[in-house]
């Protein structure tokens, strides 16, 4: 048995330092307008094999201080499986604490507040969740299957268990019909929820995707990378964060943007303005 199935793992750029245990292929949804992983099998491993993963991974293991199950949205196993996998990981790594892993939305609302609860003691400690746009009419285009209420019902759960997440966004996503809507709805959004750190990631269109035929079809309209990058500014721009760590890694697809909100937010926005200059010729 290997430890990974595939010699390409994704996690995200938080989770670097991170031990990686996998627990699941693919994406229970797998009908996002955007995504290329929905042509991939859903897939989640037997609990035997978990285990036996975990127990080849001590090795690896014995640095760090948090393990990240890999999976598209490993959350959605139902909270007696995700417990297995904490006893796993105490039996053979008891020196590490905090698990973390990428969740739905929806994910989070199939649990009740106790099974938080018992999930938060037992180790996971943080979320990563895809939430792409405060938007109800992007989410919509994008088949994302939740809506901006249910967002904030989700991230108001895991407070109050205190589970802490971060969130991707992507700007772009509603081309340049609702470029306006998508960052003003999406800002709102963040304010509202509070997020311990903001990811913007860069949006391709890929082949066989629906949002491909969108764009086929004159549907969906891109924005150039320069409009892209002054969307996410935007954002940037209307957050009112208390403590937040901010990061677009795809900006003109070639630099990251980094830093602490609210301390470091103008310094950002100038960044942005001056990349926004080279551009403008």
């Amino acid at each position: 048995m290997e430890l990974y199935t595939e010699k390409e793992v994704y996690r995200p750029f938080w989770e670097k330092d991170s031990a990686l245990l996998e627990t699941e292929l693919g994406c229970s949804w797998h009908k996002c307008a955007f995504c290329d992983f929905t042509k991939d099998d859903f897939y989640i491993f037997p609990l035997e094999e978990i285990e036996k993963k975990a127990k080849m991974l001590v090795p690896y293991a014995k640095a760090k201080r948090r393990i990240f199950l890999l999976g598209e949205n490993p959350f959605v196993m139902d909270t007696g499986k995700i417990l297995a996998i904490t006893g796993y990981v105490e039996r053979y790594m008891p020196w590490i604490h905090e698990i973390s892993m990428y969740a739905r939305v929806d994910d989070v609302l199939r649990k009740d507040e106790r099974e938080l609860l018992v999930l938060r003691k037992k180790g996971i400690c943080h979320l990563h969740i895809g939430i792409e746009s405060g938007n109800a009419k992007v989410l919509k285009q994008m088949n994302k299957g939740v809506t901006p209420e249910q967002g904030i019902e989700a991230c108001e759960r895991l407070h109050r268990a205190g589970i802490t997440y971060s969130v991707t966004v992507i700007p772009g996503l509603g081309g340049k019909k609702m470029s306006e809507e998508h960052a003003e709805d999406t800002a709102k959004f963040l304010n509202v929820i509070q997020p311990e750190r903001i990811w913007m990631i860069g949006l391709k269109i890929w082949n066989d995707t629906d949002l491909y035929k969108q764009y086929n079809q004159g549907l969906f309209v891109p924005l150039d990378l320069r409009r892209r990058m002054m969307e996410a500014k935007k954002i940037l721009e209307n957050l009112k964060m208390s403590d937040c760590i901010f990061a677009d890694t795809t900006v003109l697809n070639k630099y990251t943007v980094i830093g602490k909100l609210p301390y470091d937010k103008e310094k950002m926005i100038n960044w942005m303005n001056e990349l926004a200059k080279g551009t403008e010729n």
